[in-house]
């Protein structure tokens, strides 16, 4: 399993990397869902992208007829989009939940141009929101408007609009055991499914493996939402989200991969999550340290529960993750989280992608086992203080 744990980290470091360079804020993704298209087809995955965009690789397994299970990440972030541009003056409009800062006078942004290149400008400040509920989000540190003003650090035509734009931060940057980037959600669920893929291209497995990469999560989870809707997937598929989430008690950076129980609008099914349960137990029986927590990440939704409304059985993933949506302590931060929860993670989907087609009992597979020794012994002293 330390050969597996290394090999995967090359892989899957090498894959955050390459994603970390694209900027994408949603609706404007085509960066990383190209090259997640292209690398999984050269690593010899299938791969199609239905009619929104979302991308679907997997491969094959030997009993086409059992359940599948697919791993679901977003390759969007929240940013902005530039709406109206006027000399050096922006109009903004923010995609996504961002805080309060990625409003404030003097925030630096880049805008996207046609070109791919990004164009210096900073934030002059927003509107002030209008309602007791706008107000009361600002209160908890999100932004309580849509609308944000910027102005160009120098001359430039931005051409036909909108165009995206984002925080000016680092792409990646990796020291002291952690990862920083500026959209580590949901980069990082995209790279661990597709270094965990590649990792089992040649190992046998009963049931078709999946990973999904949606777009437009952020602003209210619609390719997942499409993908559903539309049974992109097979009805008898067990859902996997692999999501980077805000850290919680019980679910924190450098403490494992998060189980994740359940999320903002919905706790997910025990039948989905006996996967990574299983996935867990076969990796802890030969490396002992592995690290893995388990909880009901509820600061927001994620896949699982879209695809939930629609019928599938769903469980997720989580990396624990600072400054979330780039809410950081001082003001707009890079998100972060743990290098080994990452690599453990993509490990643990790994490890549960070898499980498609196999219906693991769990947990609560071993409790509904009779304790017909344990309970003679119990009749007997039972009857015996009677």
């Amino acid at each position: 399993m330390t050969s597996d744990f290394s090999r995967i980290e090359s892989s899957a470091i090498e894959i955050l990397t390459e994603l970390g360079a694209f900027t994408a804020t949603s609706y404007w993704e085509d960066g990383p869902v190209g090259y997640l298209a292209n690398r999984a087809a050269k690593s010899g995955l299938d791969v199609s992208i239905d009619d929104w965009g979302n991308v679907l690789v997997s491969r094959d397994g030997s009993e086409p007829d059992v359940p599948g299970i697919a791993f679901v990440a977003h390759t969007d972030h929240p940013g902005y989009e530039v709406v109206a541009q006027e000399d050096r003056r922006l109009t903004l409009r923010t995609l996504g939940g961002v805080g309060v800062a990625a409003g404030r006078k003097g925030t630096p942004i880049l805008v996207i141009g046609e070109a791919g290149n990004r164009i210096s400008a900073v934030v002059t400040g927003a509107d002030v929101a209008e309602s007791d509920f706008l107000r009361s989000r600002e209160d908890v540190g999100w932004l309580g408007t849509d609308t944000v003003y910027a102005e160009l650090a120098s001359e430039a035509d931005l051409g036909d609009l909108p165009r995206p734009a984002v925080p000016d931060l680092p792409d990646i940057e990796i020291e002291g055991g952690l990862i920083h980037m500026r959209a580590a959600d949901d980069l990082a669920g995209c790279a661990a499914i597709l270094a965990a893929l590649e990792s089992i291209a040649s190992t046998p497995v009963k049931g078709v493996v999946y990973g999904l990469f949606t777009r437009a999560e952020e602003v209210g989870l619609v390719g997942a939402r499409l993908a559903a809707e539309h049974d992109l997937l097979p009805k008898d598929t067990v859902i996997v989200s692999v999501e980077t989430s805000a850290v919680l008690p019980g679910a924190e950076i450098g403490n494992g991969v998060v189980i994740r129980t359940g999320d903002r609008a919905a706790t997910f099914d025990y039948e989905a999550e006996a996967y990574l349960g299983e996935a867990a137990h076969r990796i802890k029986s030969t490396n002992p340290n592995f690290k893995v927590q388990r909880q009901l990440m509820s600061s927001g939704g994620c896949e699982a529960s879209a695809f939930k409304a629609h019928g599938y059985k769903v469980t997720g993933t989580a990396f624990p993750l600072g400054s979330w949506h780039n809410r950081g302590e001082s003001g707009v931060e890079p998100e972060f989280i743990s290098k080994d929860d990452f690599v453990g993670g993509t490990v643990l989907i790994a490890e549960a992608a070898k499980l498609a087609g196999t219906s693991p009992c769990g947990v609560l597979g071993r409790l509904s086992e009779s304790p017909i020794d344990e309970g003679e012994r119990l009749k007997a002293a039972h009857t015996k203080n009677r």
